[in-house]
């Protein structure tokens, strides 16, 4: 027979699981954009407008604590919603942005769906969706950076500029914030060797030296 500490911690485990109902229907303000991550940069996978019921199942915390973790800059909380949506309202307004689900490690925001801030949920709702629902887990990673001022970030293939395959400079025409994903060292450029990778669908080893960002804009995790 199990040890009587180990059937209570079951019994707990289960007692908390059970108490969470699926989903919650909820209905949308006049404007409730739907993201591709948890927070408002940069795409709207569904922008749903007034009275529209949606089934929400889990809420997590943005990984950007900034304004650009909130639905109306400064200003709310930084709680979203995970949208079912599972074809249920056509294609989607960019088909080759899918909202990022966080299943893969192990998460709750599985299937087809999209991020909805909490405050686009209409008023008179008086709802605490982290008590009411789920814990989705962390939010996907998700980093976005942008350049200096009115000038387009430049890829390089790699990161050592004493190779001369690196030396080959491809304009990006991206002027505004873009997505980042991993770093490494290259070659120092005003004290700094840290090379940034932008993530971008038709880019492959897009190296942004690093030079070329802002370093006051820098958001999420």
């Amino acid at each position: 027979m199990a040890p009587f500490s180990n059937l209570v911690h079951t019994l707990s485990l289960f007692t908390r699981a059970s108490k969470y109902p699926p989903y919650l229907t909820i209905t949308t303000e006049s404007q409730a954009p739907c993201r591709i991550h948890a927070d408002n940069m940069p795409y709207s996978v569904h922008s749903f407008g007034a009275n529209v019921k949606l089934n929400v199942s889990c809420w997590t915390t943005s990984t950007m604590q900034d304004n650009k973790g909130r639905l109306n800059d400064n200003e709310g909380s930084f709680t979203y919603l995970w949208v079912n949506t599972n074809g249920s309202f056509g294609a989607p307004d960019f088909l080759s942005y899918p909202g990022v689900g966080n299943a893969d490690t192990g998460g709750k925001a599985v299937g087809e769906g999209c991020w909805l801030h909490e405050d686009s949920v209409k008023e008179g709702e008086d709802v605490d969706f982290t008590e009411a629902l789920e814990w989705c887990g962390k939010a996907p990673h998700h980093q976005i950076a942008t350049g200096h001022y009115n000038v387009a970030l430049v890829c390089r293939n790699c990161t050592d500029l004493n190779n001369a395959t690196c030396q080959t400079e491809y304009p990006t025409q991206e002027y505004g914030y873009v997505d980042v994903g991993c770093w490494k060292k290259g070659t120092d450029i005003g004290g700094n060797s840290t090379w940034v990778q932008m993530v971008n669908p038709g880019t492959v080893n897009c190296w942004i030296s690093p030079d070329q960002w802002d370093p006051k804009e820098w958001h999420g995790e």
